[in-house]
């Protein structure tokens, strides 16, 4: 049986394209795994985990595409996907709260300073978290690097 630290961080592979390497390499799993238990539901977090490694490596793609259209999964995994890229909690939709229960935790907001430097938003974009990691010296003089696609 997988720990749910380790299912966070296979469906979180598939569902924002890095590796669970990379992802571990954050250093934020244990982090982004209290705030969703905080938040979700047990039994739905069971439910959004199952679901996902039920999938067949040839549905793989189409059990997340049910998984993000679903009305209670639907918002969780989405929120995930931003905790990732952003360090950021969005908050879950009134309908979901009204079908699933409200908590004082569900609230939008970057989680922690860690949370915010460690975002794949920066990953992508081949930027640098901004107040958060020094450039250094004339740094402002050398033009940006070509991401490569």
């Amino acid at each position: 049986m997988k720990s749910r630290s380790q299912s966070l961080v296979e469906f979180s592979a598939a569902l924002t394209g890095f590796s669970p390497v990379l992802l571990r390499g954050t250093g934020m799993t244990q982090q982004y795994l209290q705030k969703i238990e905080s938040i979700v539901p047990e039994g739905l977090l069971d439910r959004l985990f199952d679901n996902f490694q039920n999938a067949s490596d040839n549905s793989a793609r189409h059990d997340l595409t049910a998984i993000l259209h679903g009305s209670d999964l639907g918002p969780v995994a989405r929120a995930i996907a931003v905790l990732w890229y952003c360090g950021a909690w969005t908050e879950l939709p009134e309908e979901w709260r009204a079908r699933n229960g409200a908590v004082p935790g569900d609230t939008s907001g970057v989680v922690s300073g860690a949370a915010y430097q460690a975002g794949l938003q920066w990953t992508v974009v081949g930027a640098h978290p901004a107040g958060a990691r020094q450039q250094g010296f004339g740094a402002w003089s050398v033009a940006p690097a070509e991401l490569v696609s």
